[in-house]
C-alpha cells in the first residue's frame, strides 16, 4: 500500500517537472511581445542610445544579462549627466561614465566613442521571464541608455 503511493507520488512529481521544464523552454524562446520601433523623443535635456548587442543568458549565473552600449565620449563626464537604463517599464539609474577596460565583445570601435556594458539584475531577468516578456529582454531595440543632463 505505501509503495504504490510512493510510486504515483513520484509518477506525478516527474510529470510536474517535465511541464514545467517545458513551460520554461516555452517562455525563454518566446518572441517579443511589443514590435522595435523608434523611441520617440525624450523630454529636453535627455539623450537616448540604443543598445548595440545584448546578452541574456540568466541561467549561467551573475553578470550574464548585459547589454553593450556604443557611447559618444562626450557622456563620460558623470558630473554632467545622470544616467538611466531603460528596458520597456523598467528603469534603474546608473553612473554616467567609465569606457571598457577592453573590448572583450569583438566589436569595433570609432574614434570618439567608447563601449559600455550594463548590466541588469538576475531577479530583472527572470521577472521578465515570469511575466512573459523574456522575448522583449532579448530584443536589443528595448534597451536604452538615456543621459540626463544635470542642471547646473
Amino acid at each position: 500500500m505505501v509503495g504504490g503511493f510512493r510510486r504515483r507520488i513520484w509518477g506525478v512529481s516527474i510529470l510536474l517537472t517535465l511541464a514545467a521544464a517545458m513551460v520554461i523552454a516555452w517562455l525563454v524562446n518566446k518572441s517579443p511581445m511589443t514590435a522595435c520601433g523608434l523611441e520617440g523623443p525624450g523630454s529636453s535635456g535627455e539623450h537616448k542610445i540604443r543598445a548595440v548587442q545584448v546578452v541574456v543568458q540568466p541561467w549561467h549565473g551573475q553578470h550574464n544579462v548585459y547589454g553593450i552600449f556604443k557611447i559618444p565620449e562626450r557622456y563620460k563626464d558623470d558630473r554632467r549627466y545622470a544616467t538611466r537604463l531603460k528596458i520597456q517599464e523598467f528603469t534603474a539609474s546608473l553612473y554616467a561614465g567609465g569606457a571598457e577596460e577592453e573590448n572583450r565583445d569583438s566589436i569595433m570601435v570609432e574614434h570618439g566613442h567608447y563601449f559600455k556594458r550594463v548590466y541588469v539584475p538576475t531577479r530583472t531577468a527572470l521577472w521578465f521571464l515570469l511575466i512573459g516578456r523574456f522575448g522583449d529582454l532579448r530584443a536589443p531595440c528595448h534597451w536604452w541608455l538615456v543621459f540626463v543632463d544635470r542642471a547646473r
